[in-house]
C-alpha cells in the first residue's frame, strides 16, 4: 500500500474526547474529519464540526445533523457503528487514519474498539490517540520514533504471535505471545525501537503527562 497517496483524515469514535490541546488541534487541522455517529454530538460541542457523519443516528442531536457537511445513515445492525464507518472509509480510500475517542464510557465498547481496529488493520493503516498513549497498530517490521526510557507495551489479539524487538530494556526474540499481559510496560532504551511480529499488534507507547 503506497500510503503517501492516501486520503488523510481523523476519525472520531464516541468515547473520551481528548483534553490534551495538540490532540485536539490535530483533529481541527485534518483535511477531513469523520464522526462515528454520537461523536458528532462531541465535537460540536468542542467548536469542531465534523465533514461527515456515519452510524445509525440513535445518539446524535436531530439539532446538530443541520451543521455536517455528509450524513451517512447505516442501518445494518449486523456490524457496530465503528465497523460502519470503517467500511466507509475503505470505499472511498480514506486508508490512512488518525483515530481518536476510543477510550473512555463502557468497558465493553471499548475492548470492543480494538478489536475491531485490529480486525482491519489489513486494509487500514492507523495510528490510535488518546490523552495517555499512542498506539499503533502494526505487521511485520516497524520501527518507532522513540526516547530513552519511555514505557512501550506490546499487545496481541492473535495466538502463538512471534515478536522480535530492538532496542527495549526486556528483548524479545521471536517470543510467541498470545493475548496476555506478558509484554507490556517495557522500556525503550533510545530515540527508536523496532517491533517485528509474525501477525498483528499493538504497541502502546505511554506518555509520562498531558
Amino acid at each position: 500500500m503506497n500510503l503517501d497517496s492516501q486520503k488523510k483524515a481523523a476519525l472520531i469514535i464516541d468515547g473520551e474526547f481528548p483534553v490534551n490541546k495538540k490532540l485536539i488541534d490535530k483533529i481541527k487541522s485534518s483535511d477531513m474529519i469523520i464522526a462515528v455517529d454520537g461523536a458528532a454530538n462531541t465535537l460540536i460541542d468542542n467548536g469542531i464540526i465534523p465533514n461527515v457523519a456515519i452510524g445509525d443516528f440513535d445518539s446524535i442531536d436531530s439539532s446538530g445533523k443541520d451543521n455536517i457537511a455528509t450524513i451517512v445513515h447505516m442501518k445494518n445492525q449486523n456490524k457496530t457503528d465503528l465497523e460502519k464507518t470503517l467500511d466507509w472509509c475503505i470505499d472511498h480510500n480514506y486508508l490512512c487514519l488518525s483515530i481518536f475517542g476510543i477510550s473512555g464510557q463502557s468497558e465493553d465498547h471499548f475492548l470492543g474498539n480494538f478489536f475491531i481496529i485490529n480486525e482491519y488493520a489489513d486494509s487500514i493503516d492507523c495510528i490510535i490517540y488518546t490523552d495517555y498513549s499512542t498506539i499503533t497498530p502494526c505487521i511485520g517490521k516497524t520501527t518507532f520514533k522513540s526516547f530513552d526510557g519511555e514505557t512501550v507495551s506490546i499487545v496481541s489479539f492473535e495466538q502463538e504471535n512471534k515478536v522480535t524487538s530492538t532496542n527495549l530494556e526486556y528483548p524479545l526474540d521471536a517470543y510467541k505471545l498470545s493475548p496476555s499481559a506478558r509484554a507490556i510496560r517495557n522500556k525503550s532504551l533510545g530515540e527508536t525501537f523496532t517491533i517485528e511480529s509474525s501477525d498483528k499488534v499493538m504497541v502502546f507507547q505511554i506518555k509520562d503527562k498531558l
